[in-house]
């Protein structure tokens, strides 16, 4: 029995080697599932213990600035016997190995195995409690790894889509690069210096602001300066349906700022929540604020979601999806960073 189990585990291990060559050169099929799922193939047993306590509070825990509770990612757990060959389509999966084959425990990476664009991760070890501790030690590079391929598989949907027109409207506006799909025709404010787009259903809208203001120092990077920046162009710019009524940052809960980088250019993400002053209207949002020192500016590229009857987690992904296809139009900024440095 024994041999027997030997030879189908090396049987299995070479059809899965053939099976992911490249010898036949055909296309990998599309990959399928919706924003935010994630399939977990991990036997039943193993997703009533500590591995499965572990998954649940990487991947359910709450999604940042929303107004309500919701989850990072929606968990489809699956028997590897029920692991049918259509699903091996999704484009997030997470496998769970465990084995006393295995000598040690480790988390590997595959990109595009059996779909594109796709990303498996698998867990392996030779026990529950190993596995468990691999994914207690790598719970953030995977959230990390998860996160990019969908914002990458949403700039790239961006791009396939975008519209011509408000492209060139940005550019011609700001000397920079900025795709927006088709479908964002309300076109609410056309400033020099600030371009307010928005989509509109019937229960929900999503907006786009591009906008610049004068760059004075690096203390642009801090939560009070940019929040009470944003505040004042909201003000001016963002007026609610009611008279005096305009878009603010909800200050119940203070925005999160994290700084990051683009290529060699840092950026400041500010993520939180916006209302409107004597009205009721709300939801999240999340900018991005570049400095162009060339120019002595900042841009920021803003998107914020109003969506009272739905989640708002994966319109947050989309609207980041637009952001993420932000760049300057000549290099000039990052070239200026690289002097600087």
């Amino acid at each position: 029995m024994k041999r027997l189990l030997c030879i189908s585990l090396v049987t299995a291990a070479l059809a899965l080697a053939v099976s992911c060559g490249d010898s036949s050169n055909l296309p990998k099929p599309g990959a399928t599932g919706k924003i935010g799922e994630l399939l977990v193939i991990i036997e039943n047993s193993h997703w009533n213990s500590e591995v499965g306590d572990s998954i649940r509070s990487i991947f359910e825990k709450s999604y940042p600035m929303l107004p309500g509770a919701e989850k990072f990612y929606t968990l489809i757990p699956i028997a590897n016997s029920s692991f049918l060959p259509i699903m091996k389509k999704h484009r997030n999966i997470l496998l769970i190995s465990i084995s006393s084959e295995f000598s040690e425990s480790k988390l590997t990476i595959s990109r595009d195995l059996w779909s594109v664009p796709q990303i498996v991760l698998n867990a392996m070890g030779p026990d529950i409690s190993s596995v468990a501790k691999v994914l207690s030690d790598k719970r953030e590079s995977m959230i990390s790894l998860y996160e990019q391929a969908e914002l990458e598989r949403q700039s790239k949907n961006v791009k396939a889509f975008a519209d011509t027109m408000i492209h060139r409207k940005i550019e011609n506006r700001f000397d920079v690069n900025l795709y927006v799909p088709s479908g964002y025709y309300n076109i609410m404010r056309n400033d020099a210096d600030f371009i307010w787009l928005e989509t509109q259903s019937t229960h929900n809208s999503i907006g786009i602001f591009v906008y610049s203001y004068p760059f004075v120092d690096d203390s642009t990077f801090t939560v009070n300066y940019m929040v009470g920046k944003r505040d004042s162009i909201m003000k001016e710019k963002v007026p609610g349906a009611r008279d005096s009524s305009w878009m603010t940052t909800a200050k119940y809960v203070m925005p999160e700022l994290e700084i990051k980088k683009h290529g060699d250019m840092p950026y400041g993400e500010l993520r939180g929540l916006w209302e409107l002053v004597n009205d009721f209207m709300g939801g999240p949002f999340v900018s991005r604020s570049y400095i162009d020192r060339n120019k002595r500016r900042i841009i920021t590229v803003e998107g914020y979601v109003y969506a009272p009857r739905f989640e708002k987690r994966d319109y947050i992904r989309r609207v980041l999806g637009i952001i993420n296809t932000f760049s300057f139009n000549d290099g000039s900024a990052e070239k200026a960073v690289n002097q600087d440095n």
